[in-house]
């Protein structure tokens, strides 16, 4: 695998206006981060899936050493182990980029990246009053926000509409007590970046759920070494390099305690939702097509999530519908058309990759789906809110966007007619 490959480093090179060169893009990601969190609130029940998620995230985008400062010397429960970059420090490291979570965070500023989390709201730059613990939704909402702030600020990206920029969100999330579950459970379809930050958030979520429900893993992959830089639950051994995904994940989910079933399965407009797969669809695909194959293939209702390919504008979104193929119709038009990268003709980097035989550095270059595993993140706790609405009877069309970097904007979020 060629270097820039790698989905965060191909990325930067496209996007980040002042990175001419693979060298300089390495330089500026070879950053050590330090996690600074409150450590009262560093426990299972409030803080701690946002400081997991966090610490995943950063260890994928960087390529230091992820410190984590928040009172604990060993990890909590986790869905997955953080890798070997990944280390308990009680006291301050010196020339760190610092991430804040909570609490009093030394050293803030409007520079600072910091935030916080209680309940259903998250923050930039402000503490939010109470004493009410993050959901873990929220948590992983704050994890890529904060991540993809860390990102841009690491590799100069210019803010993305700054003079829209919010310092609190309030996610859609349902205000009640314990999750009453699926009778039936959850199909997940496409365990790749998107799928496997739904599952990680599962792992958080199970403590939530009355009955944890009944799961199913479809896709038709294997997984290859450049996975592990945008999927979060592939640790750094590199043991399911080669593995059906749907088979390792399985494999991992019953040792979180769940019931669970993986299907090694190609999806075709032939195919048809199995006897005894749960109603409940949710899709982590990077493909229109499917998507309108799996809305006709008999499930009782949909939610996806789409993430973009442009750094300087993170776009994520996300629907919950019904299976309406005049929907689908409306909403999944066609596979995005690869974008033009004309504009970045002139850095160093495209003349050397011009000049590999027929050019195939530069198009192999050109059709990588540039992605950060911060946006993932903040994809799955958009498409989790849905999840945990529709548990609670709350199934409502919805269509769905976010940006993720100013460092906060606004998401919009509107129901629509079931037709």
């Amino acid at each position: 695998m060629e270097v820039f490959e790698n989905r965060v480093l191909n990325g930067v090179l496209k996007f980040a206006p002042d990175v001419s060169t693979i060298d300089a893009a390495q330089r500026l990601l070879a950053r050590d981060v330090e996690i600074v969190a409150d450590s009262e609130r560093s426990g299972v029940s409030d803080l701690w899936p946002c400081i997991w998620a966090l610490a995943a995230i950063l260890e994928r985008q960087f390529s230091g050493a992820v410190f984590i400062r928040c009172g604990l010397k060993s990890f909590l429960p986790q869905p997955s182990m953080l890798g070997s970059r990944c280390k308990f420090v009680s006291s301050p490291v010196e020339d760190t980029l610092k991430i804040g979570l909570g609490g009093d965070v030394e050293s803030r500023n409007s520079d600072s990246v910091w935030g916080d989390a209680r309940g259903s709201t998250l923050s930039y730059g402000t503490l939010i009053p109470g004493r009410e613990h993050a959901h873990p939704i929220t948590s992983f909402a704050l994890a890529g926000y904060l991540g993809y702030t860390a990102l841009a600020r690491a590799v100069r990206m210019p803010p993305h509409k700054p003079s829209l920029a919010s310092s609190l969100i309030h996610l859609p999330l349902f205000e009640g007590g314990e999750v009453q579950g699926y009778p039936e459970g959850l199909t997940f379809i496409g365990l790749g970046q998107l799928g496997q930050a739904y599952l990680c958030l599962l792992y958080f979520m199970l403590r939530k759920f009355h009955t944890p429900p009944r799961i199913v893993l479809v896709d038709k992959d294997y997984f290859e070494e450049g996975n592990h830089a945008t999927q979060l639950l592939l640790d750094d051994l590199g043991t399911w390099n080669g593995m059906a995904k749907s088979q390792y994940l399985e494999a991992m989910l019953k040792e979180w305690g769940c019931s669970v079933e993986g299907g090694l399965t190609q999806i075709t407009w032939e195919w048809k939702r199995p006897h005894g797969y749960p109603k409940l669809a949710i899709l982590g695909l990077d493909d229109f097509d499917v998507r309108r194959m799996v809305i006709e293939a008999g499930f009782d209702w949909v939610i996806e999530a789409g993430l973009g390919t442009e750094f300087a504008r993170p776009h994520i979104t996300w629907h919950s519908l019904p299976p309406s193929r005049a929907l689908a119709k409306r909403l999944f038009v066609q596979s995005p058309e690869p974008m033009s990268l004309d504009k970045f003709e002139d850095k160093l980097f495209v003349s050397s990759l011009r000049k590999t035989p027929g050019e195939c550095g530069w198009v192999t270059f050109k059709n990588v789906r540039a992605s950060a595993p911060s946006m993932g993140a903040v994809a799955a706790a958009y498409t989790w809110a849905e999840i945990l609405r529709s548990a609670n009877g709350l199934r409502e069309a919805v269509d769905g966007s976010a940006y993720l970097w100013s460092p906060l904007l606004p998401f919009w979020r509107i129901r629509f007619e079931r037709s």
